[in-house]
């Protein structure tokens, strides 16, 4: 027996049950958000009017939304690792390997831990910030995410039912939190972090590094207000692409801009929960209970319907950003 073929026999079995039960929650999961579907929502779907260049035009706008969210990171890796950090294009790619695990791994911030994994790989020297640098961006991304709710419900406040008020109350508690967390940290930074921590045993200094990303914003305000409406800009641009998705299926009965900002960020933060691969059908159902909570009849708009050929949109850019990432080769770190 060769040598390849004896390696072979002593790798650990591959853990194909764990696959298929991915496989088996999320065929579950379409089933069942297939199953609320009311006929009158499939009459819609297949025989009625599209406007096919709002639905392009929609796809448009949320690939440019995820482009910006790795525009961000970039930013922030930059301002992290300075010129030793990857270019902009590897941000690129590695933004889309984490979006595209996210449709494989629960909640839609599991295709951080893939993408950092494959960034700190990148920079030898600094593996430990940059890994930590995941987290701190997606933890910008969602408080952008909180302000956006917050704003686009404070608009319409007079016209708001009970439960979008409560939503709206807790949108602007954490916007504030997250605000007052990032003012601390500007202004007092380093000293947040007590001299001791490094010296604790086997975790110490993974822990002062780790931090390091988070305690990168002392004395750089500039850098947390482009972060922040680098974020806010974000969601703005996905709640455009869900509005477009509604207009571009029911052009005439469609709640308006304003009413989508009432309902697409508290969505989008629902889906945020760790609860199914890519927030898949948590995302779905919550765009429809909450504009059933609008006031006005809305027939025959299916916010159930509009959220799943949103999701086709988000699947498909996940797609077209894994050929990316596996079809060109790394680009070499800009100096």
């Amino acid at each position: 027996m060769d040598v390849s073929a004896s390696n072979a026999l002593r790798r650990p079995p591959s853990k194909w049950w764990l696959v298929c039960l991915k496989c088996a929650i999320l065929v579950a999961i379409l089933y069942w958000v297939g199953s609320t579907f009311k006929r009158s929502d499939w009459d819609a779907l297949v025989e009625a009017d599209k406007h096919w260049s709002l639905l392009g035009f929609a796809f448009v706008i949320v690939l440019a939304g995820h482009i910006v969210s790795f525009a961000r990171w970039y930013v922030f890796v930059r301002a992290l690792c300075g010129p030793s950090a990857f270019g902009f294009w590897e941000a690129i790619r590695l933004g889309f390997l984490g979006n595209l695990f996210n449709f494989v791994s629960l909640g839609a911030v599991g295709g951080d831990l893939f993408k950092a994994v494959a960034a700190s790989r990148q920079t030898p020297g600094k593996r430990t910030e940059v890994a930590a640098s995941v987290l701190v961006d997606r933890a910008i991304g969602l408080l952008g995410l909180l302000i956006v709710a917050a704003i686009g419900l404070q608009i319409h406040l007079s016209v708001l039912s009970p439960n979008l008020k409560y939503i709206l109350y807790g949108a602007w508690f954490f916007s504030c939190v997250g605000v007052v967390a990032l003012a601390v940290i500007t202004v007092l930074g380093d000293r947040l972090l007590p001299a001791w921590v490094i010296r604790l045993p086997f975790v110490g200094k993974t822990i002062h590094r780790s931090a390091t990303a988070g305690l990168l914003f002392y004395k750089k305000p500039a850098l947390v207000m482009t972060l922040v409406t680098m974020s806010c800009l974000v969601h703005t641009l996905l709640t455009l692409g869900m509005y477009c998705v509604s207009r571009s299926l029911y052009f005439e009965s469609a709640p308006n801009l304003g009413q989508h900002f009432m309902v697409v960020p508290p969505a989008f933060a629902a889906a945020a929960l760790p609860l199914t691969p890519g927030g898949i059908g948590v995302q779905e159902v919550t765009v429809a209970r909450l504009f059933e909570e609008l006031a006005g009849e809305y027939s025959p708009f299916s916010g159930l319907l509009v959220a799943t050929l949103y999701r086709v949109l988000l699947i498909l850019v996940a797609a077209i950003g894994g050929l990316i990432y596996l079809g060109q080769p790394k680009k070499p770190n800009v100096t």
